[in-house]
């Protein structure tokens, strides 16, 4: 476990910030943003996950948030929102050494267009020490609806199956809230996703609550200078960087130090199990 890149994240850069009174990196300016639509329906997730399949009893959560507007949608972590506010205003109060962020948390944001049927994946800063973005058409995925029936948060749903990029998931939809919607990409059914996970339990995201709001929340899209790839070559940077991340850190000049023994870092290999294999 000591390997994980979040233990790099608290061993390495907080005493690198409180040494040079920077702002840490992985927290992203979020003062500075665009409205593309506002939100009249708040669905919470809890996301269970396994880093690491060869420790596959070792599960990280994050509580994320699907925002929905007439147009436009986002699937955000609200953690590493409130998180990033937190430290923010830690600097305002001029603290030198601050928390790392807690462990599981994603700085990934996706954005729905519903309109022109796209997508667009947002990496705030998270363990590629960049801002990254891509785009897609929405994906076609391919549903089997089951007679398989239960109840999540008061709601009557039903079962169905698909594969998509190399998992074999079980989803369960309310056509209660007829929303072709979900948390993470995935959408295509006659009702919203209020469970989903694969057939391995390396992904499940759950549904924690429904909010109708009565004042519409915005629909933010964070100005940050994004490095914009295709998803197959994000997802292959993604890949390179966890086999071996020494060449990464060293092609952006970028120099680790411990924060114990004050000396420059080495990594082993860095555990690499993404939702998405193809």
């Amino acid at each position: 476990m000591k390997y994980y890149f979040v233990l790099f994240f608290i061993t390495s850069w907080v005493y690198s910030t409180a040494q040079q009174n920077l702002q840490p990196w992985w927290i992203s300016d979020i003062d500075n943003y665009k409205t593309l639509d506002s939100a009249y329906l708040k669905v919470s997730y809890k996301l269970t996950y396994v880093k690491d399949t060869t420790e596959s009893n070792v599960k990280y959560t994050d509580l994320e948030v699907l925002l929905i507007g007439k147009h436009t949608s986002k699937y955000f972590s609200q953690q590493y929102a409130e998180y990033n506010e937190y430290i923010k205003a830690l600097l305002k109060l001029h603290k030198e050494a601050v928390p790392g962020p807690p462990l599981g948390i994603l700085a990934m944001e996706i954005f729905k267009d519903f309109n022109n049927n796209k997508l667009t994946v947002t990496d705030l800063r998270t363990q590629l020490r960049q801002s990254f973005l891509y785009k897609e058409d929405f994906p076609q995925i391919t549903w089997i609806i089951l007679d398989e029936n239960k109840t999540i948060s008061s709601y009557p749903c039903r079962k169905a199956t698909t594969t998509f990029r190399g998992r074999k998931y079980e989803a369960w939809f309310t056509t209660k809230i007829p929303i072709n919607n979900g948390p993470w990409k995935f959408g295509g059914l006659p009702g919203l996703i209020l469970q989903i996970s694969d057939t391995q339990n390396n992904y499940v995201f759950e549904c924690t609550g429904i909010e109708s709001l009565r004042i519409k929340e915005p629909i933010k899209f964070y100005n940050l200078e994004y490095k914009e790839l295709k998803r197959e070559d994000y997802n292959q940077l993604l890949k390179r960087f966890h086999k071996n991340t020494i060449p990464y850190f060293k092609a952006l000049q970028i120099t680790s130090w411990d924060r114990y023994t004050h000396k420059e870092r080495t990594f082993e290999q860095i555990p690499f199990n993404p939702i998405e294999k193809n």
